[in-house]
Parts: C-alpha cells; sequence; structure tokens
C-alpha cells in the first residue's frame, strides 16, 4: 500500500505535522509515501522532508497544464484548487500497483493503518468514510450533483483506492467529465467523486476519517472519542495550527507539531485566517470569470 496526499504553500506546516504522525504509526504495509505538491517552493519540501525521518519520501510536481485545468475548475472557500490533485493521482503514479491510500493534508495519522492493506472492498474501486454531514444537507448535495435523496454521500478526505479498479472504472476521467457538465460544485472533487460512482464505493467505519462540523459554534463529541480514530481529519476553516482553534483532538495535532520544523514557531492568528478566507474569496470569483461557460 501506498500512501498520499496534496499540498500547496498554505498548508505545508499541516502537511508537515500529518507526515510526522504519518512517520509515527506507520508500519511494513506503507511502502511509499507521495506528496503531490502544488508550486511548493524547495525550502517548504525540505521542511515536509525532515517531517518523515525514513527518507524514502517522494515529491511529485504538478505540471502546469494540470495547474491551469485545476484552476478553472470550481473552488471554495476553504477548499484549494489542489484538492483535485487527488482524482488524478492514480494516472500520475501509472507503476503503482494495489492499494493507494489518499489522506487530505489536514489530517493526522491516530493509529495503526496495516487494517487497510486487506480491508475487503467488494471489488469496487474506493473505499471511503460517509459525510458527517446532516441528512438535510446530504439530500441537498445529492440533489445539487443530481443524485437520488437516499444515496450514501462520502467524504473524500480519506480514500482507500484499488488502483486497478479505479483504473479499469475509468473513475478520473468520469469525475472531471461530471465537473465540465455542472461548473458551480459547492464541494468541489467531492461532489464529482460522489457524483461519479452514484453510491457504488464501499463503506469504511468512521474511525478512518472522524471529521465532524460544529454544532452550535462547539465540535460534537469528547476528546476521547476522537483520540480513539485512526485518521482525525480537521474539516473546516479552523485549522489546528491557529492559535484560536478549540478542537477537541488539537492537542494530538500539537504533540507531532513537535516534531517538525514548525515545533518552535508561533501558531497563526485568528487574523491571518480572515486575511486568507479573503483572497480565497477573490481567487474563486477570478476562476469563475476564467471558467467557460457551458452551453
Amino acid at each position: 500500500m501506498i500512501v498520499a496526499t496534496a499540498t500547496d504553500p498554505a498548508y505545508v506546516e499541516l502537511t508537515a505535522v500529518l507526515l510526522a504522525s504519518l512517520a509515527v504509526h506507520a508500519g511494513p504495509e506503507v511502502e511509499a509515501v507521495y506528496v503531490f505538491c502544488d508550486n511548493v517552493a524547495a525550502a517548504d519540501k525540505a521542511r515536509m522532508a525532515e517531517s518523515w525521518p525514513r527518507g524514502d519520501l517522494c515529491f511529485v510536481d504538478l505540471a502546469a497544464d494540470e495547474i491551469e485545468r485545476f484552476t478553472r475548475l470550481p473552488v471554495s472557500r476553504h477548499l484549494s484548487r489542489t484538492a483535485y490533485a487527488r482524482v488524478l493521482m492514480p494516472a500520475k503514479l501509472p507503476e503503482a500497483t494495489g492499494r493507494l491510500l489518499y489522506v487530505d493534508c489536514d489530517t493526522v495519522v491516530n493509529g495503526s493503518l496495516a487494517p487497510l492493506e486487506t480491508l475487503d472492498l467488494g471489488g469496487r474501486a474506493v473505499g471511503a468514510v460517509e459525510d458527517a454531514a446532516t441528512p438535510e444537507r446530504r439530500i441537498a448535495r445529492n440533489r445539487k450533483i443530481g443524485l437520488p435523496d437516499s444515496t450514501i454521500y462520502f467524504n473524500s478526505g480519506v480514500l482507500l483506492i484499488d488502483l486497478a479498479a479505479w483504473r479499469a472504472a475509468r473513475v478520473a476521467e468520469r469525475a472531471f467529465a461530471f465537473v465540465a457538465a455542472r461548473p458551480d460544485l459547492p464541494m468541489m472533487d467531492q461532489d464529482a467523486l460522489n457524483g461519479a460512482l452514484a453510491g457504488d464505493w464501499a463503506r469504511l467505519d468512521d474511525t478512518w476519517n472522524r471529521h465532524r462540523p460544529k454544532v452550535g459554534g462547539r465540535y460534537p463529541d469528547p476528546p476521547e472519542v476522537w483520540k480513539a480514530a485512526r485518521i482525525i481529519h480537521f474539516i473546516g476553516q479552523e485549522k489546528p495550527n491557529f492559535a484560536d482553534c478549540g478542537h477537541p483532538a488539537r492537542d494530538v495535532f500539537l504533540r507531532h507539531r513537535r516534531a517538525t520544523p514548525y515545533a518552535g514557531r508561533p501558531l497563526r492568528s485568528w487574523l491571518s485566517r480572515k486575511i486568507a478566507k479573503k483572497l480565497n474569496d477573490m481567487k474563486r470569483r477570478l476562476a469563475r470569470l476564467r471558467r467557460p461557460r457551458v452551453a
């Protein structure tokens, strides 16, 4: 099994912490680790490499035409164009066989990944965890992308991909075709993958992608529930490297952060998040202006 993630300059610190957590928990089942990079500088790659003491980290730079393609696709406030890279990974690694575990760079690995090596996917191309959105929001998302209300919708932050089945089913081609036909997908690649697979995916226990949106300004579930997860996913705009983050599993993130070059650096401020949000809004509007119209 190989493990892969994707990052850009805004998410390098989070990626470094992910790699530090993976280094603690990955056993012999992990043959290689890939980081797909969207305009990431050499100095930032060095910081990420320093966070992975095993020494076999592979960086894959997205080509200019791929970045341009992503720029023309829908983006959201806290999801950058780099999120689309996960759809391309099986094609970018043509020699890879077996399974690819994709993890978002805003996750931390919190337990052994060994069970995923042999977990039964029932012949399906993808294993994933059902999204933690409310039933009402899930139905709204399904209607937005043209799926029946009853279709189970997954979170794309952790994907267990059977590479042979993915390639045979042409999942990437179907996902990009889905985006082309619907240029205003609110959840970007996640909507595209759900729309393309239309419920034909294997459900994983949510310990493999523990994620929860805030409810009433607070995260649900006590810290012990979060810390029992094998992969913790910090969804939303409030990431654990911000000083005002109140996530129940933030101390897990900070523990692994101490094993990275970011250990002695101050946490990011509330103001920096607001500025980043404004910049992302501007980028999103510019991308919409550049996007070709669908007849």
